[in-house]
């Protein structure tokens, strides 16, 4: 299987796209739409998604990939995304069921059934091949061990008699299968019956409606650091939650995955009185880790101001 199409490297959507809003957190359950917005919109959001098995995982977290609510406000304001409250869309789904629709989901979750079946018995028929080759090889190998032996061993002939009809058997098997190999033709099994495989879908988004009529524009109770966040974006910046610096956003030049953050960033009001102790601690930490520490804010007319601070001297 093409591990890079099954990623969604090169995907691209029908927009807009969903972003589920699910207990207060937005969410996005499809691997390939989290790596478009990653890729196309610097939105990179932090994978919270863990094994039933495993649930107190803290490694290799996978979907759904939760996006700040600034996150959410950009890409609905650009038209990329709209919001789908999860728990009321999914009710309405239910009670006003869509026979079409459904068939459609259950049509797409058998095709991708078989697919699955058609590729593990593409594998195993590889691998048996595998196992046949080495068992040849070996057999060989043993053979040509014995007819090396002095002929005054009495037993070498009955096992040479034993590897030679084993050998004879491989080579009439290796014979035929190199003829079905010739004609073009692969043994599969027969996938128009039912599959064998159950697949359980990661999203229930083919069930749901198309983006409605009149979406939501606006997410209640942003940040009021979001000017800020927005001001950054739209100058290509990635961010990602500054907990861990003790600030609002970090924020990095490209893809975290290949930059190192270059800001700590907090935003404020425009008449909002800021303690210098602030200040100092924040140009200290940042200087400390090699990073600037980043004020910002919007004043009444709208517009963005930012100041760097770093830590020099005493």
């Amino acid at each position: 299987m093409d591990a890079s199409a099954d990623l969604g490297f090169g995907f691209k959507p029908d927009l807009p796209v969903a972003i589920s809003l699910v207990g207060g957190r937005y969410l996005i359950f499809d691997v390939k739409i989290a790596t478009f917005l990653r890729r196309e919109h610097r939105v990179c959001g932090t994978t919270i998604g863990t094994l039933p098995l495993s649930p107190s995982q803290n490694l290799f977290l996978g979907v759904p990939v939760e996006i700040m609510a600034e996150e959410a406000q950009v890409l609905v304001e650009k038209g990329v995304a709209f919001l789908v409250d999860d728990a009321r869309v999914h009710n309405q789904a239910i009670h006003l069921a869509d026979k079409a629709r459904q068939a459609d989901y259950l049509a797409k979750i058998q095709k991708q059934s078989k697919h699955f079946e058609q590729a593990r018995a593409e594998e195993k028929e590889a691998s048996r091949k595998r196992a046949l080759d080495k068992q040849s090889k070996k057999s060989l190998a043993k053979a040509s061990a014995l007819s090396s032996d002095q002929p005054g061993d009495t037993g070498a002939g009955l096992f040479e008699f034993n590897d030679r009809s084993n050998l004879a058997t491989q080579a009439e098997n290796g014979a035929a299968d190199d003829a079905v190999r010739d004609s073009g033709v692969q043994a599969l099994p027969d996938l128009t019956s039912s599959s064998n495989y159950h697949v359980t879908p990661a999203t229930s988004r083919l069930l749901l409606p198309t983006p409605p009529s009149t979406p939501q524009l606006e997410i209640k109770d942003l940040p009021s650091s979001y000017p800020l966040y927005r001001h950054l974006h739209n100058r290509g910046y990635f961010m990602t939650p500054g907990l861990r610096f003790g600030c609002q956003y970090t924020v990095y030049p490209g893809d975290p995955l290949r930059f190192h953050s270059h800001f700590l960033a907090v935003g404020t009001e425009w008449d909002e009185e800021i303690d210098l102790m602030e200040v100092v601690g924040g140009g200290r930490l940042g200087t400390g880790v090699k990073k600037g520490f980043l004020l910002g804010g919007a004043d009444p007319n709208g517009e963005v101001r930012t100041f760097s601070v770093e830590w020099a001297a005493m």
